[in-house]
């Protein structure tokens, strides 16, 4: 299975998330980093979660 590389962290994973951070505008993250942004309150609000066509 191919793997994506996580644009926070670097991890690589089967899936990615897009989350529309607050600073770094749009971006594909592994679930743990789309969670602990989403804690920080680093998203824009009203984004939400979006599976992405990497592997989702």
């Amino acid at each position: 299975m191919k793997k994506y590389k996580c644009a926070i962290c670097g991890k690589e994973v089967e899936t990615l998330l897009f989350a529309e951070h607050k600073e770094l505008g749009g971006v594909w993250v592994c679930r743990d980093c789309w969670e602990k942004l989403y804690e920080k309150n680093k998203l824009v609000s009203g984004a939400g979660e979006s599976s992405s066509c990497c592997g989702g």
